[in-house]
Parts: C-alpha cells; structure tokens; sequence
C-alpha cells in the first residue's frame, strides 16, 4: 500500500524577510494537534469575485519539549522567547507528495496572531494563526501617489496599486484587462479606501476574479479566463468523496439581473476648483507638514474625481500669512508646496523655510471634475424563470466600466447561467485515501476545473473551485474541502479567440 502520510514543514522567517526558513515541524516544535490551511472565494454567485485574506492554524509546543528545551519559548512576552519569533514574521506551509516527492507551498503569508496557552497544569501549547496577503491588501489605504488612472486597464491599475504597497505578494499573475477605462479609483475616498475594497470595484468592472493561489501568487483573471477553460483537470466518482453538499434552491436561481455601468461627465476646461482648503493651517518653524486634500465640488460639496490638475500657482493657488486671519504680512515667499496627485484626491508636502510661524490661509487646486453621474442600468430579466420560480434579481454594480454593450452583455451573460435550476455543488471534501487522491489534493488550486458523478443526485457537471480549505490531521492524514462554482455556461463555452481559432465555423464571439 503506498505511504499516504506526507512530510508536512511549518517554516517561518526568524531572521527577517530574505533570511531564510527554519523549520518548525522538522524541530518538532508543531505540536500534534492538526494543521488547517484556507484561501479563496467564499460563494459561488455572480457577485462572487474577490478572495477574503487566507489563513493557516497550527499549535506550537511551549514547555520545555521544544527544541529550545525552554518553557515559554513560542510565549512573545516571555523572557525565554525564541530569537526573531514574533507577530509578523514570514510563515509558509509546505507538504512533501509520498510518491512523487514533490514539495508543494500551501500557503504562505506571515504570523497574525500568537495565543499561548497559560496555565502550569494546561496544555503547554501556543497556538498561532498566519495570514496571506490578502490581509495586507485589507489593511492598505490607498494614497495619491498612486497617482491618476486615466484610460487604464485592470492590471495596470493593481500594477500601479501594488507598486504603492511597503508588502508585495510572493508572486504577481495579471491578466491583461479586456478594456481600458476612461477614469478609475476616482471614486474612492483618499487615503481611507482600502486595497481589498478597490479590488472588489476593479473585479466587478473587470467580471473578473481577484484571489490569492496557495503559492502566494496574487492572481486576476480576467472575465474571458473561465469562459475559455474547456478541460477539467480531474474526475471524481461518489465512491473518491467523503462529503458533497448539493441543496436545490430557489436562490441559486438568478432570474433577473440589473447591471449598471458609470459614463463620468468630465468639465471641457480645467478651471473647475477641485480642492479648496477650508481652514487655516499653522505651519511651525522650519518645518513640514503632510496635508491630505479630497477633492470636492466647490458648488454641493460631494466627493468628486479630478483630471488634468494644474500646476499650482504661489500666491494664488497656495497663500501664507503671518497671521491666522491673514490680516498680517504675506509669508507666501517662505512656503514651499509639492503636490501628489491622485485620482480621488491630492497630498501637499507643505514647508515653511522661515524662523517664525506663519500659517497657510488658502490652499487649492483647479482641475477638470469627473463626475460620477452618469449611471445607466442594464436590466436582463426571464419572465418564464419569474413565473415558475418567482423573482430573484441581483444588482451588479460596475463601478469603472462606462460601455452600455459590456454592461448588457454581463446581465446577459450571468441570466443565462443562472435562470434555470441547475446542479449547484455548493462544496466537496476528500480524503487522501488513495496516492492518486493525495497528489490530486496537493495539487489543485482555485480556478481548476473539477468533474464530479454522483449516483444519487444524478449530478454529473463541471465545476470550479474557488475557495480550498486543507487540513492535516494529527495522525498526518489529509483532507481537503473546496467551495465550487458551477462551469454551465449558456454560450458553451464555444468561443472565438484571436488567432486560434476561426470564427463562426465552431466558434462565437464572446457574449461580453
């Protein structure tokens, strides 16, 4: 019988990022009460895009069983802790295939939480949690170095996203967009939105997925990647799971759609005032000072986005004075303005190279508006669906997309994969009770393309897995459970790519 318990290794970064992995499971410092990895998408609708910040959970001994021989060893506060062990630090997972020898990384991120167990009777154990990158993209704000987006793509805008954040995944796989967008990130709020929420605005413009792979890859797949992916990677029979879940409901049955796509109505001249600064700032001494300025309609005060802001002009544009009600001598000739532009907002690197403190009394900047008021609603409804089902409708918000045909031909597209009941396996799990089950779990990731068979259901579909949850078991048994998405496409998946294939013969055109 082939081994099916594989090498697991727990390797964290003790000398800091670059430094080289030591291995705790190897040290027997993993104490043995099981290893649980999870990435992914949480659902499987239409709405279900973006990935939630992975996780890997395991126990570390902390009595004096540890390699250290030392109590409190894995303990952050305990004087006995072990040298560069701490909150933030680099972990990955890696588990070594029995048969084919092959080390594959499960998850990598770095040590989120550390919960030692207190107690001189209790168990000893400290037991920790890691995060993948989607928790650093979770914790970014953006900033307005990022700078303007105008007739950009997806992946260049989470290029010039990414290119702003002080932590980068492991590795970067974009697709590229399938179109550029006239004005994007210009509705999100300077400084305070957070990368993981633009990302949902970018997936829904996009229809695309934006996840993490188990590797540490920061993946995006544009909307085309799915529709295109004909081959299943791997067949499962009922008699090769442990668990399916397929309910039938009339919420997995989506009969009506409405989709809505944002023209941005944009000022013929740049003379449009897009920041004002509404109070007086003191500017100490021979210092400087940071400033954030959203930029605002001068006329309603809403949140707007700018373009093609002007080079500002000093004692115009920016004016000091000696005193705060500007009554005093101008001190306009003692500051010195940079600015960074952004698309919702701009900073101001502000310096007052004088001896004496004087205060900045009027800061803006003129620029054309990009007004986000332009919104038309694409609406894709079934009235046999309605009837026989009753209506479910869902709205797709598509925040930078401004084509009417994209925006009809999602709310096409997601009716007609969605109108009609269909076998909708919700999430499967295997254990690896055979070597050919353990390699197929070691090595499937999100987005492949699984077949299942069931005898009773009567299912026999392709599916998608977008979210995995992995564990090991303390007697080094693995188990996996994937959250799938249904491969029914109404187009058949038939369609035409540039320069592979011949249009019309076998092939269609995209719905979108």
């Amino acid at each position: 019988m082939a081994n099916l318990t594989p090498t697991v290794t727990v390797e964290v970064e003790l000398a800091g990022v670059g430094g080289g992995w030591t291995d705790l499971r190897a040290a027997g410092d993993v104490a043995q009460l099981g290893l649980t990895l999870q990435h992914g998408i949480a659902g499987s609708g239409p709405t279900d895009n973006v990935a939630g910040t992975g996780t890997a959970s395991f126990a570390l001994r902390n009595s004096t069983l540890n390699s250290g021989g030392l109590l409190g060893y894995y303990s952050p506060n305990h004087a006995s802790v072990r040298s560069g062990w701490g909150l933030g630090i680099g972990c990955r997972v890696r588990i070594q295939d029995p048969v084919t020898l092959t080390y594959y990384t499960r998850f990598r991120g770095r040590i989120d939480s550390i919960d030692p167990t207190p107690g001189r009777y209790a168990e000893r154990v400290v037991h920790v949690t890691a995060v993948d990158w989607m928790d650093d993209a979770a914790r970014f704000a953006l900033t307005p170095q990022i700078g303007e987006q105008v007739n950009q793509s997806w992946d260049a805008i989470l290029t010039a996203i990414l290119a702003q954040m002080s932590t980068q995944p492991a590795a970067v796989n974009l697709s590229s967009g399938t179109e550029t967008y006239p004005f994007a990130l210009d509705t999100s709020a300077n400084a305070q939105q957070r990368a993981l929420s633009e990302f949902k605005k970018l997936a829904n413009s996009e229809a695309g997925l934006i996840y993490m792979k188990a590797d540490g890859t920061f993946r995006c797949e544009d909307r085309h990647a799915r529709m295109t992916t004909a081959a299943s990677v791997w067949t499962l029979a009922d008699t090769e799971y442990q668990a399916l879940e397929l309910p039938s409901t009339r919420d997995d049955i989506i009969n009506t759609v409405r989709t809505t796509t944002h023209a941005k109505l944009v000022d013929a001249a740049a003379t449009a005032v897009v920041y004002s600064q509404a109070n007086t700032v003191a500017l100490d001494p021979s210092s400087t000072k940071l400033l954030l300025g959203p930029y605002r309609d001068a006329a309603t005060g809403e949140t707007i986005g700018a373009t093609d802001v002007q080079v500002q002009v000093a004692g115009v544009d920016y004016i000091a004075n000696t005193l705060a009600d500007g009554s005093g001598a101008d001190a306009t000739s003692s500051v010195s303005v940079s600015v960074a532009i952004g698309a919702s907002g701009a900073q101001f690197t502000v310096t007052n190279s004088s001896i004496a403190t004087i205060y900045l009394t009027t800061l803006r900047l003129l620029g054309k508006r990009v007004l986000d008021r332009g919104t038309t609603q694409h609406p894709a409804t079934d009235s046999v669906s309605i009837g026989l089902h009753g209506e479910h409708a869902v709205e797709f918000d598509m925040p930078y997309q401004s084509s009417a045909v994209v925006g009809q031909g999602a709310a096409d597209f997601f009716l007609g994969k969605f109108k009609d009941p269909l076998a909708q396996a919700r999430r499967i799990t295997v254990l690896a009770t055979t070597a050919a089950l353990l390699t197929q779990i070691l090595t499937r990731d999100i987005s492949d393309r699984i077949t299942l068979s069931e005898t009773v259901t009567g299912v026999s579909d392709d599916f998608f897995i977008n979210a995995v949850e992995l564990s090991v078991t303390a007697n080094g048994h693995v188990m996996a459970s994937y959250t799938l998405a249904t491969a029914a496409d109404p187009f058949s998946a038939l369609y035409w790519m540039l320069g592979t294939s011949v249009l019309g013969t076998n092939t269609l055109l995209a719905p979108f």
